[in-house]
């Protein structure tokens, strides 16, 4: 599978900016690069709609200097990828690097060798969720990572003591990464699936971590919901702090409450729980 970069630079750097990022997530880009006047925005080529993107940004065309899509091949954006990968800090505890890093030497150590362009732990929610792992251990838990990437979230989840950790992925090739970094890892409690809301084993799981966009959390909200029981804790991320909101009031008709919330450069975690 393939990636499109949209690279996009502006006649003026503001907060604007985030509101494009915003609706690009929401049609499905997954991840993205500041660079010094704009940013680049990253999808996969089975579902980019080039049409509908070119729509949306024909709102700020006043405003954009610059818009090009360019095509990396699977296997050429792996070695650009690990040229430019970096170990990420999450805490003094916790790093994520790959296996020709040099080792930290900290209590939890993660190693995902970069054969995705995403999901090493480089994005704020990955960092966000991961943050609260660390100081809520989900210490003998079941646990849904849906949407799981390369399976940085399912793989610190057992480290950190959880019984039985299932991620879910609609991506093969990222699942395909995520079992090799999970045996890398030692894991041995540990399923990762292909597949979507429907695809989720009939379980009922103690934390569900859904690192997604706001409109494919809604999309397959009741699926999510389905695997829970009333002492669950929904862990979400993937969106910003203006969809807070919207997703607190779609929780609320379940008889969920916010817990906690925390952000990262206006993208935002939202911590869910039974009342």
């Amino acid at each position: 599978m393939n990636y499109i970069e949209l690279r996009l630079e502006f006649n003026s750097i503001s907060p604007f900016l985030d509101v494009i990022k915003q609706e690009l997530a929401d049609i499905g880009f997954d991840s993205f690069m500041d660079t010094d006047n704009g940013f680049s925005a990253f999808i996969s080529e089975k579902i980019l709609d080039k049409n509908l993107v070119l729509s949306l940004l024909n709102n700020y065309e006043d405003s954009i200097l610059s818009k090009n899509f360019e095509e990396h091949p699977y296997q050429n954006w792996n070695k650009k990828w690990e040229s430019e990968f970096q170990p990420v800090v999450i805490n003094e505890n916790c790093v994520i690097r790959a296996s020709f890093h040099d080792s930290f030497d900290c209590k939890y150590e993660i190693i995902i060798d970069p054969e995705m362009s995403f999901g090493t732990g480089h994005h704020e929610t990955t960092r966000l969720i991961a943050i609260y792992l660390l100081d809520n251990k989900p210490i003998t838990k079941k646990v849904l990572d849906f949407g799981a990437g390369t399976g940085v979230l399912s793989i610190i989840s057992e480290k950190l003591g959880a019984a039985d950790v299932v991620g879910v992925e609609v991506d093969p090739l990222a699942v395909s990464n995520a079992v090799k970094n999970a045996s890398v890892n030692n894991c041995q409690k540990i399923t990762f699936i292909e597949g979507s809301g429907e695809d989720i084993p009939n379980m009922a799981y103690d934390l569900v971590l859904a690192n997604i966009n706001k409109n494919t959390i809604a999309d397959h909200w009741e699926s999510l919901l389905k695997v829970t029981h009333d002492k669950s804790t929904l862990v979400l991320s993937g969106f910003y702090n203006e969809d807070i909101p919207y997703l607190e009031n779609l929780a609320s008709r379940n008889g969920l409450i916010p817990l906690y919330s925390n952000s990262e450069n206006n993208w935002a975690v939202l911590v869910l729980k039974y009342n």
